[in-house]
């Protein structure tokens, strides 16, 4: 297990909510921007190689093979959200940090860098819809190292895509004042919530 994702612990499901393996031919209804689908490909390439994602793509309804190439995409074009997800569950984390690091850039990196983590926190919270269209995330109880989060309404409860938001929002909060960010608790919190405390140094 990687240093990564060993700061994400296992996925707890107390209520034994059954989680759903993500299916591009059976959307869930709701959308994200483009941006991270545009993010992915441009990681699994890097990372990979140009090929990586072929099988991938392949596999997709043809309908839909189309959204599988960046020069079919746009970064503000509204896509099914399983387009986002496609990891096994603990190399989710990693997937899901890249990306989001990916998508942080440069600019928005250079004004975190001044930010205290619960204030990255409180950001992310305002802006969540602008990456997505389903979906809240809640910021609860606050303290000088930890947080505590809840995204509520997401109809997406599968098992990868999960642990892709938890590593994600380890590369948002790394990108604050924050150091050895990490997730103490991860859990179902009911049929269509995550809940998560993070922590950090």
């Amino acid at each position: 297990m990687s240093g990564l994702t060993g700061r994400v612990p296992v996925l707890s499901n107390p209520q034994r909510v059954v989680l759903l393996p993500v299916d591009p031919s059976r959307p869930c209804g709701a959308r994200m921007k483009g941006l991270g689908l545009l993010h992915l490909l441009e990681h699994a390439e890097a990372t990979y190689g140009a090929t990586a994602m072929q099988g991938w793509a392949d596999a997709l309804p043809t309908p839909l093979q189309g959204f599988a190439k960046v020069r079919g995409l746009t970064s503000v074009g509204w896509l099914p959200m399983e387009f986002y997800f496609s990891a096994d569950s603990r190399a989710a984390v990693e997937l899901g940090h890249a990306m989001a690091t990916r998508g942080i850039g440069a600019f928005f990196r250079a004004a975190m860098s001044f930010a205290t983590p619960p204030t990255v926190v409180s950001l992310a919270s305002r802006f969540w819809r602008t990456f997505f269209d389903a979906g809240d995330l809640v910021i609860g109880k606050k303290s000088a190292a930890s947080v505590d989060a809840e995204l509520r309404d997401w109809p997406l409860v599968s098992e990868v895509v999960l642990y892709e938001l938890a590593g994600s929002f380890v590369a948002w909060l790394e990108a604050s004042k924050a150091k050895d960010v990490r997730v103490s608790r991860f859990l179902v919190g009911g049929p269509s919530m995550l809940s998560l405390t993070l922590e950090w140094s």
